[in-house]
């Protein structure tokens, strides 16, 4: 029976985990994203304004494909970038950004403004499996601290990909969480405990039964 509560528990703590990978969305005003379990943000403040084939800073390299990223402030403040400076796809010279994280994360999302179409954003492990995926609003000129992102466990990049070509977006406070930090949400702890309970409570009645028929005899 032991065995079995274990066996048990870890399934639905693994069930628990699954539960809550899901797209993440929202509005921060002029706050960064909101991820359970937040471990780092790249800001972009601090970087050398130009363009980069690929750049690295906080554990994440940002490139853009068939194309270059870079970082500026021509429209700091506004288009949902904050601080000082953003990550933009060069005036929309790539129309597909990807994200490679240094180790596996659990979450991550950011800041995403000036999308005139849908994108799709999608997460994979280090083996290249689809983990989950989900498509962007549309932002326009919206300045309400608009940000998306995935929680799943084991992701290690993302891709960001236009629906059609020609979009200059803009990107900031890129917010990770470590694989392990994101806390499984109260609903799915709650189930974890209810199953454990009737296991424990169904084998306390067999015991019972067990020592009933023995006096009996």
């Amino acid at each position: 029976m032991t065995k079995s509560l274990t066996a048990l528990a870890a399934a639905l703590l693994t069930l628990a985990g699954a539960a809550h990978a899901s797209p993440i969305t929202g509005t921060s005003g002029s706050a960064a994203p909101t991820v359970a379990g937040a471990t780092g943000t790249v800001t972009f403040d601090a970087l050398a304004q130009t363009n980069y084939s690929s750049l690295t800073s906080g554990g994440v390299t940002f490139s853009g494909v068939g194309g270059s990223v870079r970082v500026s402030s021509s429209y700091a403040g506004d288009y949902n970038g904050r601080g000082a400076a953003y990550l933009d796809n060069n005036a929309g010279s790539t129309n597909s950004l990807r994200f490679d994280f240094n180790s596996p994360l659990s979450a991550f999302a950011f800041n995403w403004g000036a999308s005139d179409v849908s994108w799709l954003l999608s997460a994979f492990d280090a083996s290249g499996t689809l983990l989950e995926s989900m498509t962007t609003p549309i932002t326009n000129a919206s300045n309400a601290g608009n940000y998306i992102g995935i929680a799943h466990s084991g992701i290690k990049y993302a891709t960001l990909t236009a629906s059609s070509g020609g979009d200059w977006v803009f990107v900031d406070n890129f917010v990770t969480a470590a694989a392990g930090t994101t806390v499984p949400e109260p609903a799915s702890l709650a189930l974890v405990a209810l199953a454990l309970g009737g296991m424990v409570a169904s084998r306390r009645r067999s015991q019972r039964s067990v020592l009933t028929e023995q006096t009996i005899i």
